[in-house]
């Protein structure tokens, strides 16, 4: 199974869920040892499944998107916490004793806990402008200090500042950011009155009923008559939770105190998430500036071939307008050649003076049409420029497409 799921991109354990819930049998704990002792079993047929749901097994690798660098990392990370499972913290409960002397970072979000008073559920919060945004139980302060002192003082170690954000933490490393709560999980009850809150109800009531025994109206509507309690009370459970305050496909993002283990049993754990999360935000960052950069590169390149384009048509409306000038002088000219020697350009006929004009357009022509004419007009619309700033080196980019 261990094998298996490395070879799938998933745990071992996600790969057995997805075998019991699709009914596919799979070796139990030590067959494999069993089965090089020289212990034979009968194998297990596959069961038939008429279920459609279940006839088909889609399985997708939960890091496999990511970046080879972020993979590594994580391939690394749980290396050397096999190799110094304990050697952070070997004893969980060491992170939790008073600090006396908190760190820098987290000066002011141990004093802002220290002296918070308790809300009606027993909460406290340390929130604001230079705090870390932490909310826990009254009797948990001195266990979350001691805490953020912790983190703040390995994250230092390494070369990373923990920043207070108002309400969260981060960790500011260039351009990429992680940010990350401390909380105390908590859950809702259906209140149960006290018998004081059940005294005062049956007194609000009691008045409500004499004010309508006695038609007084207004009294009876102007006396409260909800319950004097909450529907529901926030239980503080006592179990803190590390949540990174991102979206971190395929990542582990949150650590919650458990059955049998502690926020603190998992400190190197969650350092380690913190630096893989950070490698995985500057892989990211760094993913969608080149995919900016290589649309910034398209949209140039399209931008060169529309002014390409509408170069092109200007070469050949210029070509064309050569070309008439010079069809429409050489008719003046065969139409001049074809009249009779008779014929004079002069002032005194029609014809004449239509001669004189369509020599005077000839002329006109003839000066449109010449060599240097036809440099002047090129060099003043750089149709031909010696240089061409149009030009790209990759060819003709490939043509746009649009999905909506």
């Amino acid at each position: 199974m261990q094998k298996a799921a490395a070879e799938l991109g998933i745990s071992d354990r996600g790969l057995a869920k997805i075998c019991s819930r699709h009914r596919v049998p799979n070796p139990s704990r030590g067959y494999w040892a069993r089965v090089a002792a020289g212990q034979r079993f009968k194998l297990p047929p596959l069961r038939e499944i008429d279920d459609p749901a279940l006839d088909r097994i889609e399985i997708t690798a939960t890091i496999s998107h990511l970046s080879e660098n972020t993979q590594e990392m994580l391939r690394q990370a749980k290396v050397e916490r096999a190799e110094r499972h304990a050697e952070m913290v070997s004893d969980p409960s060491a992170l939790s004793q008073p600090v006396e002397k908190p760190h820098r970072a987290i000066v002011a979000t141990a004093k802002a806990l220290r002296k918070a008073k308790a809300d009606e559920y027993g909460c406290v919060a340390a929130a604001g402008a230079g705090l870390c945004g932490v909310i826990v139980h009254s009797d948990r302060i001195e266990r979350a200090v001691a805490f953020l002192h912790s983190l703040a003082t390995v994250l230092e170690a390494d070369g990373l500042q923990l920043q207070p954000d108002e309400t969260r933490m981060k960790i500011v490393v260039g351009q990429d950011m992680v940010a990350f709560t401390l909380t105390e999980k908590t859950r809702r009850e259906k209140h149960i009155p006290t018998e004081k809150e059940q005294e005062l109800y049956d007194r609000q009531q009691a008045k409500r009923q004499r004010a309508a025994d006695r038609r007084d109206w207004d009294l009876y509507s102007s006396l409260p008559h909800q319950q004097p309690w909450p529907e529901y009370d926030t239980i503080y459970t006592g179990q803190l939770a590390f949540v990174v305050d991102s979206w971190t496909h395929g990542l582990r993002k949150s650590w919650t105190d458990g059955k049998t283990q502690s926020v603190e049993s998992m400190f190197e754990n969650i350092v380690s998430g913190l630096k893989v999360i950070l490698s995985n935000n500057k892989s990211e960052r760094e993913r969608r500036e080149e995919q900016e950069r290589q649309r910034a590169e398209l949209a140039r390149r399209h931008a060169l071939a529309k002014k390409r384009k509408e170069r092109e048509e200007k070469r050949i409306a210029y070509l064309r307008e050569l070309m008439q000038l010079q069809r429409e002088a050489s008719d003046i000219r065969s139409w001049l050649a074809s009249l009779p020697e008779t014929a004079t350009a002069d002032f005194a006929s029609d014809l004449g003076r239509m001669m004189q004009w369509a020599t005077g357009r000839l002329a006109d022509l003839e000066a449109l049409t010449t060599v240097e004419a036809a440099a002047v007009q090129l060099e003043g619309n750089a149709l031909f420029p010696e240089i061409d700033e149009l030009h790209d080196p990759m060819g003709e980019p490939p043509e746009r497409k649009y999905y909506w």
